[in-house]
């Protein structure tokens, strides 16, 4: 049999009419394979319930069990075959049981050929398109099912990084579906951080190696001891992980999550710290979990990584800590001048120091950086040396490490790099006169005095032409020379263009405009350039040019 023909049951006590369906038309023509018979209901419904067929002829008035109580039974046994029925009476309750019984067709004996035919072509028609429509669903579903644990892995990171904008019943329904537990005991949130990740792996391929390994171990610790836990990709690199809790306390958490934490230290070899925020009653609340793990993910810098830290109520006190810069530059650059190497460690470590007792953020941390990187600076430049190139940027070795800087122990590591190293090396070098301007602002009025005339030129153009980084050069810059990058500018494109005005013969001020002398010094706006001209000398260029 074909696998595309449908297979027919007839259902008829009467030998010799069912000999006569099965020759009156070309039944494979239509599709269709009559591939069983039988001659009462209760051996046809026997059939039913073991093969599968899409279309069922049969005979109201048999014996025993009629075609009716037979089409009955089908129904009640969930079969959804097609049915027709036939009788050799036009009576209208057979009709209407028929209709009430789902049959597709009710001819009357004998059987017409013509109406026959018509009968099946409808219902095949019905029936391949139920089953086109039934092969979509499948698909769909698998697709679906594919697609859930993506579609789980947003529905959580939705309520873990916001509160939900649905109600509860809607909540769990959500939940329900994508097979998330609704009615656990407790419901936390946590973040897992590996920690200096992106200086130890360049490469974004082994850093989600290592991610993938950790969001495991996470996964396997806490489901061994009966959380539901689900660990998904966070932002910056985070792991972030949802927890349906059973009958247990914050303790136990916390126990857990060192658990997986020493676990990694010892197979792995790489040191993690954990996040932990409080455990809440429902899971429209894992938003506030997540929150403070955030929160208190924050104070690595200050307690240092590789621990569990746990969220608890008297660490909201901590940001309000007044801080005052920890620096004294002329303590500084004395040590520096001095080349006092014992003294710089012991300013170094009084620092960090200083940012520990006063629990300062992060923010403020970066903060001294820099102003220490500026106190190399300004050292080095006094001494007539030049900053290495790439100074500032990340393509440079040593402040690429700056940039992934965790921890306070990693600052203080970096800055004794800093002075010990790179500063120590450039002050090492012969010294020379030191001119009006450093070698670095020099290359910048060199910059613009050679494209002035692109209207494009930018404070950052330059600093990357130079390879230093656009706010210390505007910092030098200023320093230097007493004016603004962008005013040195502006007034060298002025002096140009009255130059222009002023070496035009007469002849050529006749047809030279506004706009030509705008354009060659790199202003698009000529209008713009009137004002700035105006401001500048007391009088447009256009009266110049009418003069």
């Amino acid at each position: 049999m074909p696998v595309d023909h449908l297979q027919v049951l007839i259902v008829d006590d009467e030998y010799y009419f069912r000999q006569l369906l099965l020759h009156l038309i070309d039944w494979p023509a239509l599709g269709f394979t009559v591939t069983a018979e039988a001659e009462n209901g209760a051996e046809a419904l026997e059939l039913a319930h073991s093969r599968k067929f899409d279309l069922i002829i049969a005979d109201i008035n048999m014996p025993g069990m009629t075609g009716l109580d037979f089409v009955e039974a089908l129904r009640l046994a969930a079969i959804p075959a097609k049915v027709i029925f036939i009788t050799s009476y036009d009576i209208f309750e057979y009709a209407r049981a028929a209709v009430a019984l789902g049959a597709s067709h009710y001819l009357l004996k004998p059987v017409d050929e013509e109406e026959l035919e018509k009968a099946l072509k409808e219902i095949r028609e019905e029936l391949l398109q139920q089953r086109r429509l039934s092969e979509t669903a499948a698909g769909l579903k698998l697709q679906l099912e594919r697609a859930k644990p993506l579609l789980r892995e947003q529905f959580l990171r939705q309520h873990m990084l916001h509160e939900p904008a649905e109600g509860p019943e809607v909540l769990q329904e959500q939940a329900k579906f994508y097979e998330v537990p609704a009615n656990a005991c407790g419901y936390a949130a946590l973040i897992a951080e590996i920690d200096e990740l992106a200086l130890r792996y360049n490469k974004e391929q082994e850093r989600q190696l290592w991610r993938f390994a950790v969001k495991n171990i996470v996964q396997e610790t806490m489901e061994a001891s009966g959380v539901y836990c689900a660990a998904i990709d966070g932002d910056d690199g985070k792991i972030a992980v949802f927890l349906a809790l059973p009958e247990f306390g914050s303790s136990r958490l916390t126990e857990l999550c060192e658990r997986a934490r020493s676990f990694i230290n010892g197979r792995m070899r790489i040191f993690v710290t954990f996040a932990v925020g409080q455990i809440y009653e429902s899971l429209s609340q894992a938003h506030l979990s997540y929150a403070e793990a955030l929160y208190v993910l924050k104070h690595k810098f200050i307690q240092g990584g590789n621990r569990v830290i746990a969220y608890a109520p008297d660490r909201e006190g901590w940001d309000g800590f007044v801080f005052s810069l920890p620096i004294d530059r002329s303590e500084w650059v004395s040590i520096l001048r001095n080349n006092d190497r014992e003294g710089l460690l012991t300013k170094i470590r009084e620092t960090c120091q200083r940012l520990i007792d006063t629990q300062a953020g992060k923010e403020m941390a970066l903060f001294v950086l820099m102003e220490c990187i500026s106190l190399g600076s300004a050292i080095i430049l006094e001494r007539g040396g030049s900053l290495p190139k790439a100074w500032l940027m990340e393509s440079h070795p040593l402040f690429k490490q700056m940039y992934g800087i965790e921890t306070v122990d990693a600052m203080e590591r970096w800055l004794q790099c800093f002075f010990g190293e790179l500063v120590a090396a450039e002050l090492s070098k012969p010294s020379s006169p030191r001119g009006k301007s450093s070698e670095i602002v020099q290359k910048a009025i060199g910059y613009i005095q050679e494209h002035y005339a692109d209207e494009a030129v930018t404070l950052q153009l330059a600093s990357r032409s130079i390879g230093v980084n656009p706010s210390y050069l505007s910092h030098m810059f200023k320093k230097e020379t007493g004016i603004a990058f962008t005013e040195y500018l502006s007034d060298l494109r002025l002096e140009r263009a009255m130059e222009l005005l002023r070496e035009a013969s007469p002849a050529g001020l006749v047809s030279l405009k506004v706009v030509d002398v705008s354009q060659s010094v790199g202003y698009a706006d000529p209008y713009y350039f009137s004002r700035c001209f105006k401001k500048k000398f007391g009088i447009v260029p256009s009266k110049i040019l009418q003069s």
